[in-house]
């Protein structure tokens, strides 16, 4: 759950940033103009989209299992569309470094997961009563 909650966070505010301080935010990690901000703050947008969604189980704690592997499938498709597009970028750099640390939170998510459902799975293994 911290794992996820770590990833919604990180969406919701890099969304915020991406969407509310557009120029900022492209001069700082890009050092050039944005030249259409209508795609940058769609991107945002989207991205506090997907940090609400990571956070659905924190609210909903049966959802988590749906949600956690969702996130790391969005997370793996990030690192993909990340490294193949880092070319049309300012700065490509940036995009890899990016798309690194989508491929921590997905590596992270995964192990969390992993150790979720063994526990879930040992839990209910363990009620099961034989007659």
């Amino acid at each position: 759950m911290v794992t996820l909650l770590i990833i919604g966070v990180h969406s919701l505010s890099l969304g915020s940033l991406i969407f509310f301080m557009t120029e900022s935010f492209y001069e700082f990690f890009f050092s050039s103009e944005v030249v259409n901000p209508f795609f940058v703050k769609q991107a945002g947008l989207f991205l506090i989209l997907m940090g609400l969604f990571y956070l659905v189980p924190l609210t909903h704690v049966e959802k988590l299992s749906r949600v956690a592997v969702l996130t790391i499938i969005t997370k793996v498709c990030a690192v993909v569309f990340l490294f193949t597009n880092a070319g049309y970028s300012p700065s490509p750099f940036m995009m890899y470094l990016a798309g690194c640390g989508d491929g921590v939170m997905a590596i992270a998510l995964s192990i969390t997961y992993t150790m979720y459902m063994k526990e879930f799975m040992s839990k209910s293994a363990s009620q099961i009563t034989v007659p």
